[in-house]
Parts: structure tokens; C-alpha cells; sequence
């Protein structure tokens, strides 16, 4: 099996599952979790979203800004 990659985001900061990030996403800025690590990209989960059809985006790991906080940690709570 081979070993998981390692991707790191804009700022050169290593990205996980589990992760908060922003990123790209037409013309807006999206905020999102990482989901799953692909062998060149990396699938994003945007906040918020709780459609059983929707399966993510797949972003490349350098569009991605990975933010933590406590800001964070309460905007994901109330979107629960």
C-alpha cells in the first residue's frame, strides 16, 4: 500500500482530513472541510451542505488556505 500524501496548502502548511480551508470556488471564496486526500488533489466539503446527492469538490491542494480559530470552530457549530 502506498504511503498517504503529503499536501500542503498556499501558505506551505501541511493539509489533513478534517481540516478547515478556504478556497476557490467560481467567483466566490468558499469555506469548506477536506474530506478525502486523492493521489493529486483533495476533495472539499463546503460548510453547510447537507444534500444527500452532493459529493464535493476536488480542489488542487495549492488553491487551498487552511484556517483554524475559534472563529472557526463557532461558525461550524452553528451551522450544525
Amino acid at each position: 500500500m502506498k504511503p498517504a500524501p503529503v499536501f500542503l496548502d498556499k501558505l506551505g502548511r501541511e493539509i489533513a482530513v478534517g481540516d478547515a480551508v478556504c478556497y476557490p470556488d467560481r467567483n466566490t471564496l468558499q469555506f469548506g472541510t477536506v474530506k478525502k486526500l486523492h493521489a493529486k488533489m483533495v476533495t472539499v466539503w463546503e460548510a453547510g451542505i447537507t444534500y444527500n446527492w452532493y459529493t464535493g469538490s476536488k480542489k488542487y491542494p495549492h488553491d487551498l488556505v487552511k484556517v483554524d480559530g475559534p472563529e472557526v470552530t463557532m461558525y461550524l457549530l452553528k451551522l450544525k
